[in-house]
């Protein structure tokens, strides 16, 4: 079956979602990050924002790592570095380009499913105020 790249990136999105909901990550924590990431990727560029969530670790990691898996993997900008920033380092503008890209499509699915499925256990209930 041949999917489309916007529903493997959902594909890999949800699964990524789901494993960090496995691990127990801080759902609150997770939504938030997972929400600005975009905008520093945006506003600083991915070397920037990767930099960052790598050297921060725990949650910020997690992401670092989400996005580091998708960027990495064959068909991808940065298909057989060993890490993001590795390909950021070593690859070229263009490369950098159409990764940058493809982290912001890919997390605008992180984002929602993130949003969708870590409700419960937050501080306020579960319910939104």
């Amino acid at each position: 079956m041949m999917q489309t790249i916007q529903q493997q990136r959902a594909k890999y999105a949800l699964e990524q979602v789901e494993a960090a909901l496995r691990r127990n990550v801080d759902k609150k924590e997770y939504k938030s990050y997972a929400s600005s990431l975009p905008a520093m990727i945006h506003m600083n560029g991915l070397g920037q924002a990767a930099a960052f969530f790598k050297s921060k670790g725990g949650t910020h990691g997690e992401l670092y790592t989400l996005l580091s898996g998708w960027l990495c993997q064959t068909g991808q900008p940065y298909a057989g570095c060993d890490n993001l920033l590795t390909g950021i380092t070593t690859k070229d503008m263009h490369a950098y380009r159409l990764a940058q890209a493809e982290a912001q499509a890919l997390m605008d699915w992180v984002k929602k499913f993130a949003k969708a499925f870590m409700t419960d256990g937050d501080d306020n209930g579960g319910h939104n105020q």
